[in-house]
């Protein structure tokens, strides 16, 4: 496809889109970055420079609307509750939106069209927390509900109306396979899904509606 402006690793809980744009923001280069580039979907080539975080993160979750892209939390390198925000059809640096309920490292996040949701992490210790914002205002994140588990560095992916989160690490080396679904468009906590075929921590997940 081509290759992005540099080279880095943990950065792909900072990678949000539309379907015109996937934008990917932060990471490790090994130090943090605060670089954001994206692409266009329907072409081939290289990232292109779209602007820069408010401070060089890591491990930081992301989601996004058709029009606009949040980053929250993550290492800088201490972690931090700060959620930021671009629109995707321009460049430009980010701009504050609110503050989550507390500081995270390593969470999960999905959305509907409306709300973000960011699930499990450690702040420091492993937590079940799940926080929501409204994807097209700003403000400080609300409390949304609880996990089944604590957990971090889970796999999530979401459709318009529900949210997964799948397996991570409860805390140590203790990986889990537990998946657990939302409905965005509520509040409440989580529900037991089922399992994975294994245990799996730093996974990947994707959906259709």
């Amino acid at each position: 496809f081509g290759d992005s402006t540099n080279s880095t690793r943990d950065s792909s809980e900072g990678a949000l889109g539309n379907n015109v744009r996937g934008i990917r923001g932060g990471g490790a280069t090994p130090s943090h970055t605060n670089v954001i580039d994206y692409n266009f979907m329907a072409s081939l080539g290289d990232s292109i420079d779209f602007g820069d975080l408010a401070a060089a993160t890591r491990a930081g979750g992301a989601v996004s609307s058709t029009t606009r892209g949040l980053f929250a939390g993550g290492s800088a390198p201490g972690d931090h509750n700060v959620i930021q925000y671009v629109t995707i059809s321009t460049t430009g640096n980010t701009t504050d939106f609110g503050d989550l309920t507390t500081t995270i490292n390593s969470p999960a996040a999905n959305s509907s069209s409306t709300r973000a949701v960011f699930m499990g992490n450690h702040s420091p210790s492993v937590v079940s927390t799940i926080d929501t914002v409204q994807i097209a205002t700003t403000g400080n994140a609300a409390d949304f509900g609880d996990l089944t588990r604590g957990a971090v560095t889970a796999g999530s992916c979401s459709n318009t109306t529900r949210g997964l989160f799948a397996g991570g690490r409860s805390g140590g080396s203790s990986l889990l396979d537990v998946i657990d679904y939302i409905t965005i468009a509520s509040t409440g906590d989580a529900t037991d899904f089922g399992d994975l075929t294994g245990n799996a921590v730093t996974a990947s997940g994707f959906s259709g509606d």
